[in-house]
């Protein structure tokens, strides 16, 4: 039986484009290697309930409010982002990162994560008006702890330092300029690896064939086909077809609609 401080927990919500890429992750570095593949827990944080927005996870988890998070007695505090858990389960899974390829693997990966995808996929509604600060809604409720409501109060800060610019026609185009030089490495990368296999460095996956399968995928689902090119929506299309793609989202897109049912209900997560 493991001791307590070897489990892990991912907090989790299956159509967040991060926390797709980590599941993924975990995924692809079980198959690879069972004996050194982390005890990860995943645990459901439904942001349709905003659940995130509890005084427990705000306290506790991630006082950003966003998901992915990975928790455990083995850290003093939480991994909160993405880029953070990845690198983790590289170091406890070493065969996500060939030392073949560790270069070409770190540049996609710094380039993935120089921009935010939420600038690229969300509605015209939002780009125009921008998202709403949901912490500062909850704090007009007058029934909160000190803690949470200063909880709340970091994260509608954070909200706004976040999202001030990132909708402006610059930075639109700044992340569309980031997004393509991701792309185009992403496609020379494929050329000169990938040998007409499944993954982009051949035969096996790596940290990065989980980030950018998930990537490229909302892309397509979004119609921003525009940032793409033919070569890596094909290598995309093939990664969706495996079975480890499938274990992560049984079929589902990446995106909810309203004929999946409510999130909480989802079975299998």
């Amino acid at each position: 039986m493991a001791a307590e401080s070897d489990v892990y927990t991912l907090h989790y919500f299956p159509f967040s484009l991060y926390s797709l890429m980590v599941r993924f992750a975990l995924v692809i570095g079980r198959r690879l290697n069972p004996e050194t593949a982390p005890n990860v827990e995943i645990k459901l944080v439904n942001l349709h309930r905003d659940e995130n927005f509890s005084e427990e996870y705000l306290t506790l988890v991630n006082s950003k409010g966003q998901v992915p998070a990975l928790t455990s007695a083995a850290f003093t505090s939480p991994l909160a982002e993405s880029y953070d858990i990845s690198k983790w389960l590289c170091e406890k899974q070493p065969e996500l990162i060939p030392e073949e390829h560790r270069e070409a693997i770190q540049s996609l990966m710094d380039k993935l994560y120089s921009f935010h995808a939420k600038t690229l996929t969300i509605g015209p509604d939002e780009k125009k008006h921008g998202i709403p600060n949901r912490a500062a809604e909850l704090l007009e409720q007058k029934d909160l702890t000190e803690p949470h409501r200063r909880a709340l109060e970091i994260k509608s800060v954070f909200h706004d330092l976040r999202h001030s610019t990132v909708f402006t026609p610059s930075g639109i185009k700044d992340v569309e300029d980031k997004a393509r030089i991701f792309i185009q490495e992403l496609d020379k990368t494929l050329d000169e690896e990938n040998q007409g296999q499944r993954w982009i460095f051949g035969k096996r996956p790596t940290i990065v064939d989980a980030h950018a399968t998930a990537m490229v995928a909302r892309l397509m689902e979004v119609k921003r086909q525009d940032l793409l090119t033919e070569r890596v929506q094909e290598y995309t299309r093939g990664v969706l077809a495996s079975e480890e793609w499938n274990e992560v989202t049984h079929g589902r897109a990446t995106r909810w609609n309203a004929s999946m049912g409510n999130v909480a209900d989802l079975n299998p997560l």
